[in-house]
């Protein structure tokens, strides 16, 4: 890729960013619109040199002042502009041939969404004194509250368990908390990235379509040897535990092991839409038939175990694609 947008079409991309950031806070039903910020973010990363960055960073940062609370804004650019400009800066290694995987600004987006979130809990935090976690468990309680008592009045069994409470539940929600936050990462990781994709795909300007025409959801595969990283880590885990070293263990383990599940099950899911779509065009519709009926019996376990499968015997060729 050696055509880059201009300084001007650049600005014209982070105005339009600025509406959707606006009719996103002020309308609720809007606020799927941020994806969309993102997304655009990349494309401006991708496609314009630092000095256009720094620009569009500093048109958001001034154009949102006038109009919101600083509190907000810290919000949007922490979750969702920053997190766009990360995933674009690898995507423009991958336009320029400079990353073997181009399913990369994902995995590199997820790490950033994290990052973005954890930093924004902490400027709230400590700069505006916000405390999110716990307006998270306040509002959490009063709605499990009703709910639980209606349920124990209804159901006989739960109403002899007094375990069953909003203290317990919310405690469980926050030792699954590492899961929650990489699930919401990858999540909008995924779609921010595939989102950018498809606008970078109907850009004309060069031969973004022609660099691009493998990157489908179709193809996405995990980094590595995702199968031998599991392993070892849950081996370093089980050394510590042995050392007794006071880490949490049991609850790393259980992080960690639903993580690399949700891992398997978008890649499992992947290939099931890639041999969906292989079957269909080639009208073997007998294999079509028989893979919907394995997966309605084998169910979510059996999609993570084939995303696991797939990732040490790449069913899909799509490893060695990547290499030519």
């Amino acid at each position: 890729m050696n055509k880059k947008i201009t300084l001007p079409q650049t600005i014209l991309i982070t105005l339009f960013s600025i509406i959707m950031i606006l009719a996103a806070v002020n309308i609720p039903a809007l606020g799927i619109l941020t994806i969309s910020v993102s997304s655009l973010f990349v494309v401006i990363a991708a496609l314009s040199d630092s000095k256009g960055v720094f620009v569009s960073f500093a048109m958001v940062i001034l154009g949102l002042i006038f109009f919101m609370d600083p509190v907000y804004i810290f919000e949007i650019c922490l979750n969702f502009v920053i997190p766009g400009i990360i995933i674009g800066i690898i995507t423009r290694n991958v336009l320029n041939y400079k990353e073997d995987n181009k399913y990369n600004p994902i995995f590199m987006g997820t790490i950033a969404f994290i990052l973005g979130l954890i930093a924004n809990y902490l400027v709230s935090k400590y700069l505006f004194n916000i405390n999110m976690l716990e307006e998270f468990t306040s509002v959490m309680k009063a709605q499990l509250s009703t709910q639980i008592s209606a349920i124990q009045e209804s159901v006989s069994t739960l109403a002899s368990m007094p375990n069953i409470t909003e203290e317990s539940i919310i405690q469980t929600m926050l030792n699954i908390m590492p899961l929650i936050l990489f699930s919401r990462a990858i999540i909008l990781a995924i779609l921010t990235y595939f989102l950018a994709v498809f606008t970078l795909k109907k850009i004309r300007t060069n031969n973004l379509k022609e660099i691009l025409k493998e990157v489908k959801f179709s193809r996405f595969y995990l980094p590595g040897n995702a199968v031998l990283t599991s392993f070892v880590l849950y081996i370093l885990i089980m050394l510590v535990e042995m050392l007794n070293i006071p880490l949490y263990t049991d609850l790393i383990l259980v992080n960690l092991e639903l993580i690399f599940y949700i891992l398997f099950l978008i890649q499992g899911v992947s290939v099931a839409i890639f041999f969906t779509k292989k079957w269909l065009k080639a009208g073997h519709v007998i294999k079509f038939i028989v893979g919907v009926i394995a997966v309605s019996i084998v169910g979510i376990m059996g999609i993570s175990i084939l995303g696991m499968v797939d990732s040490i015997f790449d069913f899909r060729k799509v490893k060695s694609c990547e290499l030519i």
